[in-house]
């Protein structure tokens, strides 16, 4: 049939198409489109490597969307994940038993660790670190991420959320959160085998480039709340810039270690930095309806949607690039010369684009200044607790 068809075309021309005409307007535009499309898809993840026996730190897996494709693919793939949420409820336990039925792997667990509270934070590294002969790791994953709504400052006065520990919610749990579970995790690295690769992928935002770095005041306790977007974009830039710090605080201590008179060059711990690009996320949802469900019906879901479709991506299109991230061999110790954190953006490293990528003396003192402010902040929190304590069990007794 189809070959009666083109040769009855060929044989007597576009006549015999159906609605042609129609057809020769419209094609121009679905031609465009798909084009469109297929260009803000992004790349394929080309790698793919057994992940039998190996164990992995993820955060941000619950998301339905970028998140929970990531831990899909490498749970098919056999690896062992511990999943670090905010909650853990009823929908938690339901969202793990279904993830181990789909991907037909039982080694798949929660923990209780809320990002945006340091205590938490603390508790679950201590006892992570807190066994002997010290557990295996293979990576952590961080895509957890808070994006509060811009807002419109004529219409409504931006809001502050805070902390348990009174930090602004957004640099809490992009910033300090994850900065606090890594720094104290970097006895977990090093304890590691020279032969074991070992990942940390961080997902960035390219909104960083709008950010600022507060390098006396790096948790912005003393800073006035402007807009939740200075304080997003802000977070993710100093998160990045410690990544680095962090990656040649790792390296320098396992070459200075030299456990067992063995020589170790540190590469096999790597740092990298990934931007997945724009994704129909949740987050997007939140910035763009402003919080408003009317806005979200109105702006999201019928004026804006058709542009979103051909501009953004999916969530599965944006874990390429993290998956990339974790199975590509360039980033094994045999193929690198240098301990120099990768950014990784549609499936290929890019070069980083702020200035402050390349001062490591800023770096240094961000990270230094990071770990003080962490720690005074952990400190007045535990005084407040134990005097909590104390008010609590003094009405007890009465």
């Amino acid at each position: 049939m189809p070959l009666d068809f083109l040769g009855a075309v060929l044989a007597e021309g576009t006549d015999r198409i159906p609605y042609y005409e129609q057809l020769k307007r419209v094609a121009p535009y679905v031609i465009a489109g798909s084009a469109m499309k297929y260009w803000s898809r992004g790349a394929t993840n080309p790698w793919e490597r057994k992940l039998h026996g190996k164990v992995y730190l993820v955060t941000g897996a619950t998301t339905q969307g970028m998140g929970t494709s990531v831990v899909l693919e490498m749970a098919r793939l056999g690896a062992q994940l511990i999943i670090l949420s905010r909650n853990i409820d009823e929908w938690t336990t339901d969202w793990v038993n279904d993830l181990r039925d789909r991907s037909e792997n039982n080694l798949i667990y929660t923990e209780q660790c809320d990002l945006s509270n340091l205590w938490q934070v603390r508790k679950f590294a201590t006892g992570w670190l807190d066994n002997a002969p010290p557990r295996r790791l293979d990576g952590v994953i961080v895509m957890s991420g808070e994006m509060e709504p811009w807002g419109i400052p004529r219409l409504s006065p931006p809001q502050r959320k805070s902390s348990l520990e009174g930090l602004e919610l957004q640099m809490a749990t992009n910033f300090a959160g994850v900065f606090h579970l890594l720094d104290l995790l970097v006895p977990s690295f090093k304890a590691q085998p020279p032969d074991r690769d070992v990942r940390i992928i961080v997902t960035t935002c390219w909104l960083q480039s709008m950010g600022d770095v507060n390098v006396q005041d790096p948790l912005w306790q003393n800073v006035k709340y402007k807009s939740a977007l200075k304080h997003f974009a802000s977070s993710k830039l100093q998160l990045g810039l410690c990544m680095l710090e962090l990656q040649r605080r790792i390296t320098k201590a396992i070459v200075e270690e030299k456990a067992g008179g063995v020589e170790r060059t540190g590469l096999n711990v790597s740092v990298t930095l990934v931007q997945p690009g724009t994704m129909k996320s949740h987050s997007l949802r939140r910035v763009l309806s402003n919080g408003s469900v009317i806005l979200l019906i109105l702006l999201y879901c019928i004026l804006l949607y058709p542009w979103l479709f051909l501009l953004t991506k999916s969530g599965r299109r944006g874990a390429q690039s993290v998956l990339y991230a974790l199975m590509t061999p360039e980033l094994e110790e045999i193929n690198l010369k240098t301990a120099e954190v990768k950014y990784i953006s549609d499936c290929s490293i890019m070069k980083f684009a702020r200035k402050e990528f390349t001062d490591e003396s800023l770096q240094a003192q961000l990270y230094a200044n990071t770990q003080r402010d962490i720690l005074s902040l952990e400190k007045r929190m535990a005084i407040k607790r134990n005097q909590l304590k104390g008010q609590t069990k003094a009405k007890s007794t009465k």
